[in-house]
């Protein structure tokens, strides 16, 4: 059996081609308006480029062959073991791309549960091309939601300390263009997802109830 034949049998047991790809690259510098799926993407950089060709390479694979496609554009997953908590707790420093994005206006996130309901979701109606944000509601600063993670922190266990490089934690002018906030929408219309964790600040306080003590550095 020859490559393309090989694919086209695989793919026909299958109700759905699922692509993930983060949104902010997608859609470029929105001047910090509320964007939805239905608005043109415009990608600065290399990266986001290519994760728009992608999408449209799924697409096209799944006219091609007759298979549903469903897309979810992403915001910055967390989660257990990957969140605020985490980056504060272990005292890493945030890397260069991280500290691009602390200075923006507006970021998404959304929690690593979501993002199985959502996938989910889609399981249980046929669509074809159509494209989905995965997000949560609230689009706050990268700053923001570090200092709430303190917050939960020296509250739970008085007198920790930040383990984050000062400059860190500072606010700081946005300069970094791509400031957008992402509209969920029609993830909760057309698949009817309800978020679990629709803010940050809920989120958090779940990663943190699920400690016992503060974890240990590995």
């Amino acid at each position: 059996m020859d490559e393309n034949s090989l694919c086209y049998h695989q793919a026909s047991f299958c109700h759905y081609v699922v692509n993930l790809c983060v949104v902010a690259g997608v859609y470029g510098d929105c001047g910090g308006a509320w964007v939805d799926e239905d608005y043109p993407p415009n990608p600065k950089t290399e990266s986001a480029k290519s994760r728009l060709a992608a999408e449209k390479g799924w697409l096209d694979l799944g006219h091609e062959l007759g298979v549903a496609v469903n897309m979810f554009r992403l915001g910055g997953i967390y989660g257990p073991g990957r969140s605020a908590l985490d980056t504060i707790i272990k005292g890493q420093s945030l890397s260069k791309a991280q500290k691009k994005r602390e200075s923006r206006l507006f970021t998404s996130r959304i929690h690593v549960a979501d993002v199985y309901q959502a996938i989910k979701a889609s399981l249980k109606i046929l669509s074809s091309g159509r494209i989905y944000n995965v997000v949560d509601d609230d689009p706050a600063p990268r700053q923001e939601v570090f200092a709430f993670a303190q917050s939960l922190l020296e509250e739970r266990w008085t007198g920790i300390v930040c383990k984050l490089d000062n400059n860190d934690m500072k606010p700081h002018k946005s300069r970094a263009g791509c400031e957008k906030r992402v509209s969920n929408a029609r993830l909760k219309k057309e698949l009817g997802v309800s978020l679990m964790y629709p803010t940050y600040r809920l989120g958090l306080r779940n990663i943190l109830e699920s400690w016992d003590s503060v974890p240990k550095e590995p």
